[in-house]
C-alpha cells in the first residue's frame, strides 16, 4: 500500500494503524505537523518515516524562503532537523535521511537556488529508496526457480512509497514472474498483520496465499514443507545476528530442525557494523495490553517481547538491496556495507566530473 504522497509542499501520510479497516490520510502542511504525525505512533514503517522527514525538512525551507541566504534560514533548517529527530528518537533511518538532506549531491547545487536543491534532494532520497526496494525484491526472486514454495513471516514491507518491498514484495514479484507455486503467510501475535494486512494486500493483486497461525509453523513445515522461508529483519549486527519481529526466532529454529533455508530480508542500510552481536539490541518488553486487550482473560497479565534476536547460525543468508550475504557474516556484511555500492538512479560522480 502506497503510504506517502508529496505535492506542492503538502505531505500526506497514511494512518498505518487504521489500515486496512480504514484508509485515513493525515495531511501535513508544515514541518511541525509532520513531526507531530511522526511522533503519534500512526506511522509504523521506519522507511516511510525517513522519507517523510526529508520532505518535512523541505517544508521548513519553503516556510522560510523569504529568509534565503541569511543566517535565519539555516537556523530554521537546524530547528526543523532537531524537531524531526525528536519525533522518533533513535531512528537510524530518519537520521540518515536528514543527513542526506544536509549534504545534497554537488550536481544539485550548481546554478540553482537552495530551495530547488533541497526539493530535488528530497525527491532523490525518496526515489533511491524505491530503487533499493526493487533491487531487494529482484535479489530475492533470483533465488527462486519455477515451482518454488515459500513461507513468509513479516510485520514490515506492506507500506511503501512507490514499490512493495521486503518479504511481501519478494513474494509479489515471484508470483508475477510465475516462479512461485505457493505463498504461505505465517500469522504472528500480537500484530496479527499477516491476516489483517498482508493477505489483503496480496488479494488486491489476485495473488493467492494461505494463512497459518505462527504456532502451527513447525507442523506446517513438517507436513507440507517449503523451499525457503523469508522473514523481514529490523537490524543486523556485524556477526549476523538479526533483530526481527516477535515470532521470527522460533520460526528460524523450526527451519533449522527441518533443514529448510531461512533468509532474513533487510536493506544494506539496516546492517549496523557498530553492533558486534545481537546482545547490543537488548531485551526490551512490548506492551502487555497488546496480548490481553479485547480478551476475557480475567486478571491475567500479558507479556510479550518487543522483538526477537535471531542468532546468526540459524540464518542461511540475508537478502538485501545490494547483494545476498551468507556466512561468515563478519566478512560478508563488512564487504556489503563498506564496499558494495548501492544501485542509484543517478551517478552523481559522473555529473560532477
Amino acid at each position: 500500500m502506497i503510504a506517502i504522497q508529496w505535492q506542492d509542499g503538502v505531505l500526506s501520510l497514511l494512518d498505518q494503524t487504521a489500515y486496512p479497516q480504514q484508509e485515513t490520510w493525515l495531511t501535513c502542511q508544515t514541518v511541525e505537523e509532520t513531526a507531530s504525525v511522526l511522533s503519534s505512533g500512526k506511522i509504523v514503517e521506519e522507511k516511510i518515516a525517513a522519507v517523510a522527514g526529508a520532505y518535512g525538512y523541505c517544508q521548513a525551507a519553503l516556510a522560510h524562503q523569504k529568509e534565503l541566504h541569511t543566517p535565519a534560514f539555516q537556523e530554521a533548517l537546524d530547528k526543523a532537523k532537531a524537531l524531526l529527530l525528536a519525533s522518533r528518537p533513535g531512528s537510524r533511518d530518519l537520521a540518515a535521511a536528514l543527513t542526506f538532506m544536509e549534504n545534497p549531491p554537488a550536481a544539485y547545487t550548481k546554478n540553482v537556488d537552495q530551495i530547488t536543491t533541497l526539493l530535488a534532494t528530497a525527491v532523490t532520497y525518496d526515489r533511491q529508496q524505491v530503487v533499493a526496494d526493487r533491487n531487494l525484491c529482484r535479489n530475492g526472486t533470483d533465488l527462486m526457480s519455477e515451482g518454488t514454495r515459500i513461507l513468509i513471516r513479516t510485520d514490515r514491507g506492506a507500506f511503501h512509497s512507490a514499490s512493495p518491498t521486503g518479504a511481501l514484495g519478494i513474494a509479489r514479484r515471484g508470483w508475477k514472474r510465475e516462479v512461485l507455486e505457493k505463498i504461505t503467510l505465517c500469522e504472528g501475535r500480537p500484530s496479527l498483520s499477516a491476516g489483517t494486512l498482508l493477505a489483503q494486500e496480496l488479494s488486491k493483486e489476485n495473488v493467492p496465499c494461505t494463512l497459518i497461525p505462527d504456532h502451527a509453523a513447525a507442523t506446517f513445515l513438517a507436513r507440507q514443507g517449503a523451499h525457503m522461508v523469508l522473514a523481514d529483519g529490523i537490524t543486523a549486527a556485524k556477526n549476523g545476528d538479526v533483530k526481527a519481529p516477535v515470532g521470527t526466532y522460533e520460526l528460524a529454529i523450526a527451519c533449522y530442525f527441518h533443514s529448510i533455508p531461512f533468509y532474513a530480508v533487510l536493506t544494506g542500510d539496516d546492517v549496523d557494523l557498530s553492533a558486534s552481536d545481537g546482545s547490543v539490541f537488548g531485551q526490551e518488553e512490548g506492551d502487555p495490553l497488546s496480548v490481553t486487550e479485547n480478551l476475557a482473560c480475567g486478571q491475567a497479565q500479558g507479556w510479550t517481547p518487543a522483538f526477537d534476536v535471531v542468532p546468526a547460525f540459524l540464518i542461511t543468508g540475508m537478502i538485501t538491496d545490494r547483494a545476498i550475504a551468507c556466512a561468515p557474516y563478519e566478512e560478508t556484511l563488512t564487504e556489503l556495507v563498506e564496499h558494495t555500492p548501492r544501485k542509484t538512479i543517478i551517478n552523481f560522480d559522473q555529473l560532477t566530473s
